[in-house]
């Protein structure tokens, strides 16, 4: 009725209180009776057994009416009869319903012998009674339960025979033997059902396992691939490669949109997914309806066969976004069902981390006044210009120093909110005028750095041009301490270097060089004029 494999007993009783709860009716409540289900064996032996002791008791009822016994034989057949219920209490009531169940198919055994004797050992009877009990103890015990319950059977037909007398009943007749016949017959069909039922539930269990399994190693690998992504896009991406590839039968796609702007998709990603046009309608749809915030997963496809495709809402797992998780199965999955939420808040979480630790680096890289990268990012991507020159020499790189001219005296004479605004104007015209391949940071009170990888002088004498032409002699509007509202013309001295005049180490330098002799000079000019 079962495997080897099913070997270790769990309990099936439900811990039982150690007092009372609380209740309107004077009667226990449910949670505090002392019964548990029955462990599956028993409950799928129910049937069976309580089948078996009817059929036998009929065979016994058959016999006292052709020979006259009357209730010599009819009421210990009786009394017998009430076996499978106590024996189903059995099993309710044990702490270890399991155990208690393969006791009881000893039990069988010797009640079973006890009933061939008080049949005086009708041999077709007392031959299918024993099969049936040693092919149940088998089943589920092997070889040592095979020998004990035998010994179980004989012990208590030989038992009874020794108390009651032999008078051994060969044959009786052939409708008996036909009666016999049809009912182990199907006795021995609804075990055998019964096992196989066994076995397919435990088939279904072993798959059920395997796929968690599958379901649990891809969500630990899961972190692993979110950890090594560099942004969000990346992350979504290379997470739905990673779900394809450990379930290449699924297809993934994920959805990400604002929550303030619900009509804008922010983030999306597609692994091995195709949606066609009506699946593309009811998404359209869902997507238009994040505010009312579904909790539960939808099915995208209403036909019962075939592929189906499933929407999860990430609803109130990420902070700053919402969006679904899609995932096209090749049919109706119950088991992905129960997954699929697991699949959402780990990738809700990946995705919750990434935006996290990339505003955490953010703030670390950026300067606090002015928003554009500090000096500790610039030294950084400074120093991967200069690792990349000695791997490769014909890999030049180039910088661009700026210093605001007259800062020092807005200070002193407007304070020192003034010179932030001074900083912060000069800060935004530079952001103009830079390409995305240009690093623009403020290096230090009053210092701008750009660096051009990949670049050379000319691309730092480009950018000084525009800053000549665009920025120098400027004006911009401040206020000072006093509320007052002032005017300055803006002042920039520069100096550019690249890795093709001096060596990579000492391209900042001959920068910074530069840049005071042009500030130098334009002092000179200045007192001159």
């Amino acid at each position: 009725m079962t495997d080897r494999s099913d070997e270790q007993a769990i309990p099936s009783c439900q811990n039982r209180p150690t007092t009372l709860q609380k209740s309107s009716s004077p009667l226990l409540s449910r949670g505090s009776l002392p019964f548990g289900r029955p462990h599956r064996l028993a409950m799928a032996t129910l049937v069976p057994r309580t089948y078996a002791f009817c059929q036998i008791f009929g065979t016994t009822l058959w016999l006292a009416l052709e020979e006259g016994h009357g209730w010599s034989l009819i009421l210990p057949g009786l009394l017998l009869l009430l076996w499978p219920a106590v024996a189903l209490g059995h099993t309710a009531l044990a702490k270890d319903s399991k155990q208690a169940e393969f006791n009881n198919l000893y039990m069988d055994c010797l009640l079973f012998g006890i009933w061939s004797a008080l049949l005086d050992y009708y041999a077709l009877a007392t031959l299918l009674i024993g099969l049936a009990c040693l092919m149940n103890n088998v089943a589920v015990g092997g070889l040592r339960r095979l020998a004990l319950s035998a010994s179980l059977f004989i012990g208590g037909a030989l038992g009874w025979g020794a108390l009651t007398g032999f008078d051994p009943r060969p044959y009786v007749s052939v409708g008996l033997d036909i009666y016999q016949s049809i009912g182990a017959v199907i006795y021995f069909l609804a075990m055998a059902y019964v096992m196989y039922g066994q076995n397919r539930q435990i088939g279904r269990s072993m798959g059920e396992i395997k796929f968690r399994n599958r379901v649990f190693h891809a969500l630990l690998e899961l972190g692993v691939v979110a950890n090594r992504a560099s942004n969000i896009h990346t992350l979504l991406d290379d997470s739905l490669k990673h779900l394809h590839a450990d379930f290449p039968e699924y297809g993934f796609a994920v959805f990400l949109q604002e929550r303030q702007r619900p009509e804008v998709t922010r983030y999306a990603a597609v692994a091995g997914l195709r949606l066609g046009a009506e699946d593309e309608r009811r998404l359209a749809s869902l997507l238009a309806k994040l505010h009312e915030r579904p909790e539960n997963t939808i099915k995208l496809r209403k036909k019962a066969e075939g592929e189906q495709l499933y929407a999860t809402p990430m609803a109130g797992r990420l902070s700053m976004y919402d969006g679904w998780l899609i995932v096209r199965a090749p049919r109706l999955d119950a088991a992905l069902e129960r997954m699929l939420t697991l699949f959402v808040d780990q990738l809700a979480a990946a995705t919750e981390n990434k935006l996290l630790h990339l505003a955490l680096k953010e703030t670390a890289e950026r300067d606090g006044l002015t928003g554009l990268y500090n000096r500790g990012f610039l030294e950084s991507a400074l120093q991967l210009s200069i690792q990349g020159k000695s791997q490769s020499p014909s890999l030049d790189f180039a910088v661009l120093m700026m210093d605001v001219d007259g800062l020092k005296e807005v200070n002193d004479r407007h304070g020192h909110v003034a010179g932030d605004q001074l900083i912060t104007s000069v800060a935004e015209r530079l952001q103009m005028h830079c390409r995305a391949s240009d690093i623009l940071a403020r290096y230090g009170g009053d210092e701008f750095v750009v660096l051009f990888p990949s670049a050379d002088l000319s691309a730092a004498n480009r950018l000084a041009d525009l800053i000549r032409t665009h920025i120098e002699g400027q004006r911009c509007l401040i206020t000072a301490a006093n509320g007052a509202q002032v005017t300055l013309e803006l002042r920039v001295s520069l100096g550019g270097a690249s890795s093709t005049d001096v060596p990579a180490q000492e391209v900042l330098a001959l920068a910074d060089e530069r840049m005071y002799d042009d500030k130098s000079q334009r002092r000179k000019q200045r007192a001159i004029g």
